[in-house]
């Protein structure tokens, strides 16, 4: 075994986030796998950005995400409604080639979420 949890790399290997501020939008760059165990992280990071972005969008770029499971979307949706509340829109950017899309397309949430395909096209919506 390889620590405590038994060989499983730490949270902050299985995801990373990167924040940036580009055209009047905060901007979190996602990288890895968005589930249970990381998905604490993910919604720390996005409720910080909701709130400090003034009620400018913030945009969740899940372009470089390889994996989202069902906790996960949950996790899109409860920032999505916070963002809602807060007067802060979300915008969700997917590669519509990527397996990431799968997911949100079946649970229906691509009828809930605002998606983007690329950064650019969220940042000039």
């Amino acid at each position: 075994m390889n620590g405590p949890l038994g060989g499983v790399p730490p949270a902050e290997q299985l995801m990373t986030i990167e924040r940036d501020d580009r055209n009047g939008c905060l901007v979190l760059v996602v990288r890895g796998e968005v589930d249970l165990s990381t998905g604490g992280r993910l919604m720390e990071a996005g409720n910080e950005a909701l709130h400090e972005s003034a009620q400018r969008p913030v945009i969740l770029d899940l372009t470089k995400v390889d994996f989202l499971s069902s906790s996960g979307l949950g996790l899109l949706v409860a920032l999505h409604d916070d963002g809602r509340e807060l007067g802060a829109p979300l915008r969700v950017v997917v590669d519509p080639t990527r397996p990431v899309i799968r997911p949100i397309r079946t649970m229906g949430l691509d009828e809930v979420l605002s998606l983007y395909r690329t950064l650019d096209e969220a940042l000039a919506a």
